[in-house]
């Protein structure tokens, strides 16, 4: 075959006038962006701080409705929501303090059917854990709270349970509205009195007389006093370790926690529930009867004295010494708190 010469075609001339054309290189910068204007900035700007503004005002409100249940310290109390209250998802509302403080709706029912009565002071009231109760087996209950928002979910609650008409809520401190109220009625003037146009001033015994002579033997206007006061939350709760138990490292310690099942709690002292004794003095000048409802740890000997003769109050009234029984409260088998019944119950009430 010939072979064929490429190269033939191409003389020597033309390869002195060729001419190569080299492309440029290709710049790797871009090109600027296109310049914006100051209303565009401006909406850009307002569109963030709007979306800003609505990612805190969803944290905001996430906040406020996150259930009690997402905090570990109220875990427990929200399990057991339905001892507190059986109606609880008809829309009872409660605080912080109220899931610690509140007397579960069981205990409450078993006090409500003993201090039966007509009239009762429900003392450091809450949200109407108690209040509600007895309103079922009471013809008004006066309940006392120191706090403002407390008594508006007491109002709350108490309408829930459809009970609102027979309690009296009343803010303020429940040592200063104890000696407020009056223990006994006065003596109503007699026709003779009347007839001969009253007795002189001279000869009228004051108010104070009156009640002093008549409140040993006449029938107080409140026969029952419940007491239910704050305890210091979850904290007064505790185990008391035994003899050397400071040498023990953090692995022994939650070896013996784990395996101590009745372990000694420290006892709680009544004496720093502040202004508890103050009250139950109070109580003791109008000639009630008290039902206490204290802590499982409180001290049986402090309990004990609690019907004892006042030390602030030497009238006929406050020398009386009234029985006292303790009674324990347990809820699904274990023991919740104790009450103390200050004077003559009817504790057979089932």
């Amino acid at each position: 075959m010939p072979i064929l010469d490429t190269l033939s075609d191409v003389s020597s001339d033309d390869s002195n006038n060729s001419v190569f054309v080299t492309k440029p290189a290709e710049s790797h910068i871009s090109d600027p962006p296109p310049c914006e204007s100051s209303a565009q900035i401006a909406l850009s700007e307002s569109c963030s701080e709007k979306v800003v503004k609505r990612v805190k005002l969803k944290r905001k409100r996430k906040q406020k409705t996150d259930p009690p249940y997402k905090d570990p310290q109220l875990l427990k109390y929200w399990n057991r929501r339905y001892d507190l209250f059986e109606r609880f998802d008809s829309g009872i509302k409660l605080d912080r303090d109220s899931w610690f403080g509140v007397t579960p709706e069981c205990i409450a029912r078993r006090q409500a059917q003993v201090c039966a009565c007509d009239l009762i002071i429900d003392a450091y009231a809450g949200v109407g854990g108690n209040s509600i109760q007895f309103a079922n087996t009471c013809g008004l209950v006066l309940a006392i709270e120191n706090n403002w928002s407390r008594i508006q979910l007491l109002k709350h609650n108490s309408n829930v349970y459809g009970l609102s008409s027979r309690i009296m809520p009343v803010c303020g401190d429940v040592e200063n509205l104890l000696r407020s109220l009056r223990s006994v009625a006065l003596q109503t003037p007699t026709t003779n009195d009347k007839g001969s146009g009253g007795m002189d001033a001279e000869t009228t015994p004051s108010n104070s007389e009156v009640v002093s002579s008549t409140a040993a033997n006449a029938e107080p206007i409140f026969p029952v006093v419940f007491m239910s006061p704050p305890w210091g939350g979850p904290g007064y709760t505790g185990v008391v370790l035994p003899p050397g138990s400071s040498s023990w490292n953090t692995r022994k310690r939650r070896k013996w926690f784990a395996t101590s099942e009745d372990a000694v709690e420290p006892t709680k002292n009544l004496e720093d529930l502040c202004g508890f004794q103050d009250a139950v003095d109070a109580a003791k000048h109008m000639g009630c009867r008290m039902l206490l409802y204290l802590p499982r740890s409180a001290s049986v000997g402090q309990m004990l004295c609690l019907g004892w003769p006042s030390k602030v109050c030497s009238c006929a009234v406050c020398r009386v010494q009234n029985p006292v029984v303790i009674e324990e409260y347990s809820v699904r088998g274990r023991r919740v708190a104790v009450g103390v019944y200050v004077g003559d119950f009817p504790l057979e009430v089932e």
